[in-house]
């Protein structure tokens, strides 16, 4: 009687450990949506695997909900390894989802399309596609602006096929071209700027107890977390500082040093917006 009594115990105890952790977090959260009444806010996420290492978009939404965001954020993930923007112009599937309307639309490039303007090819006129069609239904768009390789790492490893070969001498130079390629990008379309790789590059200039890579390429729960805070930043228009949740992995330190980073951000690109700018859209001067 008590093997049993203990083994029930302990199976309880790991179910409720289980539902903190995604998949299973969200399953719990869509059942509480039922009962939610809050104002609906909803976002599509088209991109890769830089999107969705970590759960990235639904931590966005835990996030939210830890600060009180008044608005109950619905948030759709289409984003697969090694996508492209082109791919998903031509997969019906993402048709589907750009034809309705969303308050927000994040597009996220492929890390290899933005390595150098020559490697680009049509991806930015692409890019430039994407945004007008989710502008023509209503939906706001917005550009993932993601990071540069490293050479921090083992043997290449996440790298992807088409950067093989590519001397890690040009990876700070791939960051200039990801700034410059957006810039552009927003000066022509009129879309917001997500400057994840702004924030990114500046931690990566001073000495941190963790790492953002998980390899040469993909976000670490640090990196991912450093992404979801910037999106709750955009989508709120809020104080990040104001956030409480940290994800599994991340000790309250650390967490709390990102939080700070990212708010700081959000209060300079205030400072120094233009009377129409958000602080965050490339006409801000965000980039």
């Amino acid at each position: 009687m008590f093997k049993f009594a203990r083994a029930g115990t302990l199976f309880v105890i790991l179910l409720g450990s289980l539902v903190f952790l995604p998949p299973f977090s969200g399953y719990v959260r869509d059942a509480a949506d039922v009962f939610d009444k809050r104002p609906q806010e909803t976002a599509l996420f088209i991109g890769n695997s830089r999107t969705f290492y970590h759960h990235m978009p639904d931590m966005v939404r835990s996030i939210a909900d830890s600060a009180g965001y008044p608005n109950k954020l619905e948030i759709v993930m289409d984003a697969e390894p090694g996508v492209s923007l082109k791919t998903h112009m031509d997969d019906p599937n993402t048709q589907a989802l750009l034809a309705q309307r969303w308050d927000h639309v994040v597009l996220q490039v492929l890390s290899s399309d933005q390595y150098s303007a020559e490697r680009a090819g049509d991806t930015w006129d692409v890019a430039a596609d994407l945004i007008r069609e989710a502008q023509g239904k209503g939906s706001r768009p917005a550009m993932f602006v993601t990071w540069r390789y490293t050479d921090q790492c083992k043997d290449n490893e996440g790298m992807p096929k088409s950067a093989t070969g590519i001397s890690p001498a040009g990876y700070a130079n791939m960051h200039r071209n990801i700034q410059e390629q957006h810039a552009r990008l927003a000066a022509s379309t009129g879309v917001d700027l997500v400057n994840v790789g702004l924030v990114w590059e500046d931690l990566q200039s001073r000495p941190q107890p963790f790492t953002l890579y998980d390899d040469c390429n993909h976000p670490s729960i640090y990196g991912s977390y450093l992404s979801a805070l910037m999106f709750y930043g955009y989508f709120s228009k809020r104080d990040v500082a104001d956030v409480t949740y940290e994800p599994h992995g991340i000790s309250a330190d650390d967490a709390k040093a990102l939080r700070l980073t990212v708010s700081q951000y959000f209060k300079e690109a205030a400072r120094n917006a233009t009377p129409s700018a958000d602080g965050v859209s490339g006409k801000s001067g965000s980039t």
